[in-house]
């Protein structure tokens, strides 16, 4: 109760202020959580994860659902040069940043291999966007168009790509920093089922529940689609896949399938409200602003540095691609923010000895400036579309 009063007062007084009303959500989130006021401590939020867990499934729903093959047929080749690109122009630029602020970096007593690792690792993190984030400010512009379908596709398969990079990077690294342990040799496969695994069940749950949908038991009330997002949450936990992942294939294929497409979207618009303000601002509170005292400057540099990089790689691949004026200009605006993959990513790095801990401080700070400013940039981009259109 109080997250979701404190939510609808906060995003009601982001909108007058012409923000995006989920920086209102995580503002909110980060004063009533453990780092400001306290209302919500640490115990508090971890009993609130289940809830969290489902508004992830509903997001994951939606972003596949707002995938539609005829119109993602005209821009593949958009996606599939920007998300190179961006990749590629980030992941290179922040490992060379990591060598010229390592006096800054909680790096000490990393050998050259170890070094080199780490700066690989922080650069194909860095190229990571966030779906959550995107998916909400979507919703709220109401935003459809080439932009948009150009923007919501690189999200989803960058963050794809990334998670593949970023598991099989870490598993060379832990096997550098700490010799013999079996643990870090069995990321790559841990992560290569957690994402394979999550398209490829997702896909299947998805043509069962359109099934339900369209069969003559179709349920009046969005009961059914909760229901959906509450099999997704248990079977992603038991089974240890990527849940966003999970509800986007599901969705992606309910939508481009089944005549159910619509009817899912309509069902979750209608719990878009409550999903949205509580997912987060619960993410707000989780935030620890406490790190932010000591890092603040290195990681300055580095979401500059990315935001930079970030829109250089955007325009280079929508440029080779052919794309319009349009989409070369705005889509970088759309792949800054981070969110809820990139913080799980990030804490995949705690375990590794001697850096693992220092690195996570410093990579949430960096997180939180994204988180931020991501949304605000890419409202204003898709709102000039919209406008236009």
């Amino acid at each position: 109760g109080l997250v979701l009063l404190a939510a609808g007062l906060s995003g009601r007084l982001a909108l007058a202020a012409g923000l995006p009303i989920l920086t209102g959500y995580l503002l909110i989130g980060m004063v009533i959580g453990p780092s400001v006021l306290q209302f919500l401590d640490a115990q508090a939020i971890e009993d609130l994860r289940l809830i969290d867990k489902f508004a992830l499934a509903f997001i994951g729903l939606l972003a596949g659902g707002e995938l539609k093959w005829q119109r993602l047929k005209v821009v593949g080749t958009t996606i599939a040069a920007t998300t190179l690109l961006v990749t590629l122009v980030v992941a290179a630029g922040i490992a060379g940043l990591v060598f010229v602020i390592k006096p800054l970096l909680p790096l000490a007593g990393l050998g050259v291999a170890g070094l080199v690792g780490m700066a690989v690792l922080l650069g194909i993190w860095a190229a990571n966007s966030s779906p959550d984030l995107t998916v909400a400010v979507i919703e709220e512009v109401g935003a459809a168009g080439r932009l948009t379908d150009v923007i919501l596709g690189v999200t989803i398969v960058k963050d794809i790509v990334v998670i593949v990079l970023f598991s099989g990077c870490l598993a060379v690294l832990g096997s550098l920093l700490g010799p013999g342990e079996s643990s870090a040799s069995q990321v790559f496969w841990e992560m290569g089922w957690g994402v394979g695994g999550a398209l490829v069940i997702g896909a299947a749950l998805g043509w069962v529940f359109s099934s339900f949908l369209t069969g003559p038991w179709k349920p009046d009330s969005p009961i059914g689609t909760f229901l959906f997002g509450f099999v997704m949450v248990v079977l992603a936990e038991t089974l240890h896949l990527e849940l966003l992942l999970l509800a986007a294939s599901a969705g992606f294929l309910i939508e481009n399938l089944s005549p159910a497409g619509d009817r899912l979207i309509r069902d979750i618009r209608s719990l878009g409200v409550v999903v949205f303000a509580f997912f987060f601002t619960v993410a707000g509170a989780s935030l620890n602003l406490g790190v932010v005292g000591s890092l603040w400057v290195p990681a300055l540099l580095f979401f500059l540095a990315r935001t930079g990089l970030t829109l250089v790689g955007a325009k280079l691949g929508a440029t080779i691609a052919g794309a319009a004026e349009n989409v070369r200009l705005h889509t970088g605006k759309g792949l800054i923010s981070q969110g809820g993959v990139t913080l799980g990513l990030l804490l995949l790095v705690e375990p590794l000895p001697g850096v693992g801990p220092p690195i996570v401080a410093f990579g949430m700070t960096v997180v939180l400036a994204n988180i931020l400013v991501g949304p605000v940039v890419l409202r204003s981009a898709l709102t000039g579309e919209r406008s236009d259109a």
